[in-house]
């Protein structure tokens, strides 16, 4: 893709009830447990030709996904470019917002990708948590009770990387969150060298403090590896910032191949998913692919869009 040469900024929307798609646009989304995800809720009534398309149910990569369009049920793949670009096409629209605030990762990368090859315009929408459920009984690295367990490193669907798997030698770019059991997994099965781990934390955070506990959740990491002394920082809502950050990197670094650890916040995964588009040859994504647990999170905080198709030209 080729980048456009215009800055890219995020729209904040102070609270859910300030935020609404524009007319004629196609509005993608799914609930899941956590309450922020609901927020369509509050404006789905007032809208006007509006399609609102909900992924209804989560199956598998191989499996696909049920949708619900219009109150009829249908089905789609998510392996596959031109199956998840006919997905946009059969909507009619050239607007589109992709909600991610209910996706995970390996749902709304390939219709990122296939998106902004077909849409005129696609505008990822993102509602912050109010806060995050703390481990009642928290052990080191794990502050928050976010995760049960890692189900393992594999490619996103349409992200495959094979091209890279003879080359030793990379920067491990660990976007880093609150797990710490999350970066010292990564870092076991990579087997990068030392001073090759270059973190980026989430600064300023969704609060203040946050950032805080992102050092305290992966310090026995940070230590061992003394990647501590290389943390770089980004803002931790915004992927355009963080994509300046890798470009500012890949310069420092001469052009490695950058191995982009998807294991903080979601806009982080959004900067870094953008950053592979345009940097296809030069990056790999890393994802461990977390069972994420009930209850995470409680109530919402504010509503991020950001206008992802400007990126490109």
């Amino acid at each position: 893709m080729r980048m456009s040469d215009r800055p890219v900024f995020t729209r904040v929307h102070p609270n859910t009830s300030a935020f609404q798609p524009r007319d004629g646009s196609v509005y993608v989304f799914a609930r899941s447990e956590e309450f922020r995800s609901a927020h369509i809720e509050l404006w789905h009534n007032s809208v006007q030709d509006v399609q609102l398309i909900q992924i209804a149910d989560l199956g598998t990569e191989i499996e696909g996904h049920d949708i619900v369009r219009d109150k009829e049920v249908g089905r789609f793949r998510l392996r596959g470019q031109v199956a998840m670009e006919r997905f946009w096409i059969s909507t009619g629209a050239q607007h589109g917002y992709l909600d991610i605030t209910g996706l995970s990762h390996h749902v709304w990368a390939p219709l990122l990708k296939s998106g902004l090859q077909v849409l005129d315009r696609l505008d990822v929408v993102y509602v912050e948590p109010g806060h995050y459920s703390f481990n009642l009984r928290p052990t080191e690295g794990q502050i928050f009770d976010l995760s049960d367990r890692i189900d393992g490193i594999r490619p996103l669907p349409g992200f495959a990387s094979i091209r890279h798997s003879a080359i030793d030698e990379f920067i491990l770019v660990p976007l880093l969150g609150f797990e710490g059991m999350r970066l010292a997994y990564v870092i076991e099965q990579l087997q990068p060298s030392s001073h090759n781990i270059v973190p980026v934390v989430g600064v300023p955070g969704f609060r203040a403090e946050y950032p805080f506990y992102a050092f305290e959740g992966n310090r026995r990491s940070l230590t061992e590896s003394e990647a501590w002394k290389r943390v770089t920082f980004a803002t931790a809502n915004c992927p355009f910032d963080l994509f300046n950050v890798l470009a500012s990197l890949a310069e420092y670094y001469n052009g490695k191949l950058m191995k982009l650890a998807i294991i903080g916040t979601k806009p982080h995964a959004l900067g870094a998913v953008l950053y592979k588009l345009a940097n296809d040859l030069s990056v790999e994504l890393i994802y461990d692919h977390p069972i994420r647990k009930s209850g995470r999170t409680a109530e919402s905080d504010r509503v991020l869009e950001y206008p992802v198709s400007r990126l490109f030209k």
